[in-house]
Order: C-alpha cells, then structure tokens, then sequence
C-alpha cells in the first residue's frame, strides 16, 4: 500500500497547532480545521490548507487526525453532521490523539472500521513543549497492520511510540499516567507549601528530591515554574480535572478502587471554584496557598 502523503488535523489549540505544523515540516501535505475557524486560518500562510467541514477534510487526504477536548467535541467532530464519518472511505487511516474515553475509542472504531478506515488511538504526553519540539511520547492501540501505516505520522509529531495492544490500550494506559501525573504534581506541591510554611527555603525540598531515588525531570519543571510563578498553561487544570472524571469512570467499571484519583479530582474541583480552571495545573496549588496565607518562591 502507498505511504500516507495527505493528512488532515483536526483541532488546533495548544497541543494541535504544533502538531499539525510539524507534520506539514516533515513533510506531509496539511489541511486542517478547528471549531474556531480563525485558527486555522491562521495556518494557511505556513503552507496549510483549510477545509469548511470535517467531513470536507476526511474526503480530502489519506489520513486524519484528531486533537480535541473532550469526549463530546470528539462525537462531534468524528460522527456529527458534518463529521469525518460523512466523509471517510475505505483505505484510510484515523488516529486519535485526544484523551477521551475508551468506550468512545471503541465505538469510533466500529463506525470508521465499517467504512473499511484503520483506526488508532494514540494519545498522547509531552505537553506544549513536546508538542512544539515534535518530542512527545505516543501511546497507541491498534492492529499491527495500521501502526505500520501510522507510523510515518508518529515519527512526525513524537521521539517514542509505545504500542500498548489493540484498539482502546492507548487510552487506557493514557488515563492511568494522567492519575500518576496528578498525584505525583500534588505530593510535589504540598510539600513545597509545607517547607516554605515552615520557613525553610523550598529550593532544599528540591534539591534534596532530585538527589535521591524519587527524582524526576518533571520535578524540575513543575518547581521552577512555580518558584517563578509561571502559571503559564501547558495542560490546564479543567482538562486534568475531565481526565481524573475519566480515569474513575474507567476504574468503577472494572471495579478497581481508586481512592487516591477521587482525593485529586476534589483538589482540582477546588481550583476550578476558585475560577482557576483555564490556567496550568501547576497553579492548584495556589488554591492551598491562599488557605495557608503562605506563597511557594
């Protein structure tokens, strides 16, 4: 089967549009579209098409890609009115990159699969940088036979794929990570709070962590940004909290407690009423820091 040439992107915000110019800068030939049309507008200038429609797109390229919200903007997008589906043909590849439920994956991929489109769930973790640096760590579920014809895309946008098995794995794996991410972030703030609340400089919390066996880079990150108080958004606190909504709604059906998930989604319930929601899930913290009277710098 030829290689996939013809791609369309589907959903520009913080971690679509990087994504959809590095595949345009590998190479690829790009149409794309959004919900707000100014954003892809804005891309025709680098080279990028513009379709009206989902289902304009879908009937343009060879493959499309999703990049949206939520599990309702991804119904939408994917079988709506003017969605994909109206526009797929047999031969086609879809790959989601969005972190939406797996009963949702599945459902997509019995409705393309019965047009004859391969279809792959890929989402995804890197964040705004990885995305902009075409460095992020890809997680997916399908057939071998559409991971080989998705691959060239992979090589585009990320430095690792992980095939974590059949349609849905990817997701499910995604939505696991994302309640380790939040756990770890959370432990990581408490205890600057609580040191800086002590009067001992929370720089030596950091220090000391990233000494010892539970370093990590991310821990270098995350407390940079917050000693500068750069709450600037890489993944928002609204999407963390749908995520953390996902990975209990995933647990309660197999049955698997998780406790620890449902402690972190009432954090984020916090800042979200504390009209913190657009801003990054570094800033939860700073509902704490506002009950103890105490700023982490």
């Amino acid at each position: 089967m030829a290689s996939i040439r013809r791609v369309g992107f589907l959903g520009l915000g913080i971690m679509g549009t990087p994504m959809a110019l590095n595949l345009a800068k590998k190479g690829f030939e790009v149409t794309v579209w959004n919900r707000s049309r100014a954003r892809a507008d804005a891309l025709a200038s680098q080279g990028l098409s513009v379709a009206a429609t989902p289902a304009e797109l879908a009937s343009k390229v060879e493959a499309f890609c999703t990049c949206v919200a939520d599990p309702a903007a991804l119904r939408e997008v994917a079988l709506g009115a003017t969605g994909l589906l109206h526009g797929a043909s047999s031969g086609q590849v879809y790959v989601d990159f969005s972190t939406v439920s797996v009963p949702l994956i599945e459902e997509l991929g019995a409705a393309f699969g019965a047009k004859g489109v391969d279809v792959a769930d890929a989402p995804v973790t890197g964040s705004k940088s990885g995305a902009e640096k075409g460095t992020l760590v890809i997680m997916t579920g399908c057939s071998e036979a559409t991971l080989a014809r998705a691959t060239p895309i992979f090589q585009a946008l990320g430095e690792k794929v992980v095939h974590c098995g059949a349609l849905g794995a990817g997701t499910q794996v995604k939505l696991a990570g994302n309640a380790l991410i939040a756990a770890m972030l959370q432990a990581f703030s408490e205890g600057l709070l609580l040191t800086k609340k002590a009067g001992v400089d929370p720089r030596k919390f950091i220090e000391v962590v990233q000494a010892s066996g539970f370093r990590s880079p991310y821990f270098d990150f995350k407390g940079q940004a917050l000693l500068k108080r750069d709450f600037a958004t890489h993944f928002s606190i609204d999407l963390m909290h749908k995520d953390l909504s996902l990975v209990l709604d995933n647990a309660a059906s197999h049955r698997v407690p998780m406790p620890t998930a449902s402690s972190l989604r009432s954090t984020y319930e916090l800042a979200r009423a504390a009209g913190k929601g657009a801003m990054d899930i570094t800033a939860v913290i700073t509902a704490f820091e506002a009950l103890t009277g105490t700023v982490i710098e």
